[in-house]
């Protein structure tokens, strides 16, 4: 019987019915990978579960469902509707055997397959997050439904086959993969190709890299920094958790189109192949690789050994993996990441927290499992780290490590709850823990914190957003030579202002001097122009990511305008020796202080301001030095000048010790088809570079290509069926809308919002909200596009779009109100 592609998302009420009605004792996963078919395969599972009640059903969303047997009793197939099989008759004991065609998938989800362009490879991996599971299986598929699980494999006798578990070749081209404890079905994974492989042993765990052959090379380069890591990881996680980790090999996969960051399937994470970086990296790319690590790794303990019951806690994954990522990283590794996640995680979730789809951290309900996935965003990530730093200093270390141990201890290899873990923090001592969450965790939104008076005597007040939240900060006095001459804690909460002595030459009060709170920050009323004066020598990282972050939701807040705050970066930005600070706020200047947040005619010279403060990063830095590389790819990125682009593609004029590698060649030429008619060296370049990734940027310089027939067959790829790899496909998306291409683009604003909404019939999950974010139409920034937007929105959406397009409409929103009042 062949499906409809149709699938109901599950509900919470009916896996809150599943979880108590079933137990399910095992799982068997038989997989034919063998076979010439490049569309489907073969797949059969055995269910053994226990029932209390004589009916439920079961998940399977493949392509052709071939029988079921339900305790030796053939099913009449017609019971599949929706992406469900109906299940009735069951007894106390019963045994279900599905076996069916499934789709290869093409968008990352579900058994994705890829076919490598460099050598006509094919690789695959399962996705089964967040409910991709039974596109490639049968299952029970909710968080709370954990089970024994044996998957065996048939697949070509030269690939390499990895699993949630130790993968034992049987006999030739035969694999038998048996996890370590019970598994949840949304994060049992498949890694099966011609992989190439790196192996080491830590502390009696076998460690595992695999990624593409034709990354072979790169990944023997790079190999000895993610190993090390990783090592450090474990040692580090071994000692807060107080829990060896508990899935036996560690086997860390970078595969091909793989749409989030990373998944933390036990025993075998999956990655994106781009952490294997093809060309010369810096301390700040290896930086954030080692975060992603560090974060996947602490899910091992907390999402995989202890999982949560329902979506409505997700944060109990991402936000503790985020803030422990960091934490181990900064304590126990060569990449110290508190900076980075000040300038860019924290960002990320302040946009998050103040558009119109904000929610609270935790206790979201999720009505079903497609609901859930729109809260995965900056808020259960950045948000929910920032307010469990402030639950750290308010509970203290020991409490705070004593109810984790407990928690992880009382719930291992089981689901568990927010109120469970409140309970191993009251248990470890903690106090008033319902008042602290109901004011951080329940409450969304974000507080204001200014300063008023004068030094020497100065007050620290907050403008609540909902709730009575109490911030503990520390109050930093900065005098003009940058230094800051005071540290000074304050408790600022619903009661009042707090009141703070200050030097009386200070110039400017920071009102949170180690980032330490979540909120947003203002310097009084004349603070901006305390801030122009002490930023140009201000050396302290935390201070300055502080005062960046103002910068940046104040003028997303139409408080400051943004020629202001251009200035502003142009005379302090020089003065910061972090590169991912400088990094991060070129970015802003170049995408929206230069963009979106500037009228079309004034664009071609904010854009020349900013080429020429990256121009000036670039001749203060020293020559091969990582700082040399950020400041040069910043300049190329904010280049009008095709023929200097030519001379550098060409390897001629760069600064001294840099050379081209892959990836920075395509930035130069991504940059140079934005300007002009480049077929012939974007054709150039992908001859040079087939790979994978070639494809991906030439996609993105195509769709960039300033002439009408570039943007109608880019158009074409966007908002029809097209076979493009996904991040080909997102790359098309975010070459569409270009800066200084307005006259040729306009037209495409309004059959955007014509067009977006028919692509939820041949898109779905991830792929079908990327496309509609990446391709919204950011830089049309005017009373005639919001009111188009808002046309759209009044109408009944899927979840993926309805966020894509809340979200971008609320950022084109807020550059048309600065625009109105700045012009």
């Amino acid at each position: 019987m062949r499906g409809n592609g149709s699938w109901i998302s599950l509900r919470r009420t009916e896996a809150g019915q599943r979880a108590a009605q079933l137990r399910v004792t095992s799982m068997v996963v038989e997989l034919d990978l063998t076979e010439p078919d490049t569309t489907t395969f073969g797949s059969r599972t055995t269910i053994e579960f226990a029932s209390s009640a004589p009916d439920t059903f079961v998940d399977f969303r493949g392509a052709e469902l071939r029988s079921v047997v339900l305790n030796g009793a053939d099913l009449d197939r017609d019971a599949w509707q929706d992406g469900r099989i109906a299940l009735a008759g069951l007894t106390p004991t019963n045994t279900l055997v599905v076996q069916g065609r499934m789709e290869f998938s093409h968008d990352g989800e579900g058994l994705h397959r890829h076919v490598d362009p460099e050598d006509g490879r094919t690789y695959l991996y399962a996705m089964s997050f967040l409910d991709a599971a039974p596109r490639w299986f049968a299952c029970f598929d909710q968080p709370d439904l954990k089970s024994p699980y044996v998957f065996v494999v048939d697949a070509p006798a030269d690939w390499t086959v990895l699993g949630n578990g130790p993968a034992e070749q049987i006999e030739p081209g035969r694999w038998r993969i048996v996890p370590t404890g019970p598994l949840a079905s949304y994060f049992t994974t498949l890694v099966a190709g011609p992989y190439a492989s790196v192996y080491d042993e830590h502390d009696g765990i076998r460690l595992g890299l695999h990624v593409r052959a034709a990354l072979a090379d790169r990944l023997q380069a790079e190999a000895p920094d993610m190993i090390t890591v990783s090592k450090q990881c474990f040692d580090y996680y071994h000692r807060q958790f107080g829990a060896r980790y508990p899935f036996g090999e560690y086997h860390q996969a970078f595969v091909p189109d793989f749409n989030a960051g990373a998944m933390e399937n036990p025993g075998c994470v999956t990655f994106r192949d781009h952490f294997v970086y093809r060309g010369r990296t810096t301390s700040t790319d290896r930086a954030r690789r080692a975060g992603v690590i560090a974060h996947e790794m602490a899910h091992q303990w907390f999402g995989d050994l202890v999982t949560m019951r329902w979506w409505d806690d997700l944060w109990l994954n991402e936000s503790f993996a985020e803030y422990l990522a960091h934490r181990c990283c900064t304590e126990a590794t060569d990449y110290p990441l508190w900076t980075e996640f000040g300038i860019l995680r924290k960002d990320w979730g302040a946009v998050a927290d103040q558009s119109p789809s904000t929610h609270p951290v935790a206790g979201n309900g999720s009505v079903d499992a497609a609901a859930a996935l729109q809260d995965f965003d900056g808020i259960s990530y950045a948000k929910g780290a920032a307010v469990i730093k402030q639950l750290v200093a308010y509970l203290g270390e020991r409490t705070f490590l004593g109810g984790l141990r407990s928690y992880v201890d009382r719930f291992r290899y089981r689901n568990a709850s927010f109120a469970d873990l409140m309970e191993s923090w009251t248990a470890a001592g903690a106090r008033d823990l319902d008042g602290w969450a109901q004011s951080w965790l329940r409450t969304s939104g974000m507080d204001t914190i200014d300063v008023a008076g004068s030094p020497p005597d100065v007050v620290i007040e907050t403008v609540h957003a909902g709730g009575a939240r109490r911030h503990a900060v520390t109050v930093g006095a900065v005098e003009r030579s940058g230094a800051i001459t005071a540290s000074l804690d304050a408790l600022v909460d619903g009661a009042g202002p707090a009141s703070v002595a200050v030097p009386v030459d200070t110039v400017l009060v920071l009102p949170d001097r180690y980032d330490d709170t979540w909120a947003k920050i203002r310097f009084g009323p004349d603070g901006w122009s305390r801030v122009a004066e002490v930023l140009p020598a201000l050396a302290d990282e935390t201070a300055t990511v502080v005062i960046y972050n103002a910068i940046r939701d104040a003028v997303r807040d139409a408080a400051l305008a943004p020629a202001r705050a251009l200035e502003l970066i142009i005379n302090g930005l020089p003065a910061t020796r972090s590169d991912v600070i400088m990094a991060s706020v070129l970015h802003f200047a170049h995408d929206q202080l230069a963009g979106t947040y500037c009228r079309v005619v004034d664009r071609p010279d904010r854009l020349t301001r900013v080429h020429e403060l990256a121009r000036r990063l670039l001749g203060g830095s020293e020559p091969g030095s990582d700082r040399q590389l950020t400041a040069f790819r910043l300049c190329v990125r904010t280049a009008a000048d095709r023929d200097l682009l030519h001379r550098w593609y060409a390897e001629t004029g760069l600064p001294d010790r840099l050379t081209l590698d892959p990836e920075l060649a395509w930035e130069i030429v991504e940059r140079a088809a934005t300007l002009g008619d480049e077929r012939s060296l974007v054709d150039h370049a992908l001859d040079r570079d087939p790979s994978a990734s070639g494809h991906v940027h030439a996609a993105r310089a195509r769709a960039s290509l300033p002439s009408p027939e570039a943007k109608r067959a880019a158009w074409t790829g966007l908002m029809r069926p097209s076979a493009a790899a996904p991040y080909e496909l997102y790359a098309i998306a975010e070459g569409f809308f270009r800066a200084g291409q307005e006259q040729l683009t306009g037209p495409y604003v309004e059959r955007y919002f014509d067009e977006i909404t028919e692509t939820a019939e041949f898109r779905t999950g991830w792929a079908l909200g990327a496309v509609a974010s990446r391709a919204y139409p950011w830089l049309a920034a005017d009373p005639a596009t919001l009111d188009r937007a808002y046309r759209v929105l009044a109408g009944d959406l899927v979840g993926p779009l309805r966020r894509a397009l809340l979200d971008g409409t609320d950022a084109l929103r807020r550059a048309a109100a600065s625009l109105t009042r700045f012009g």
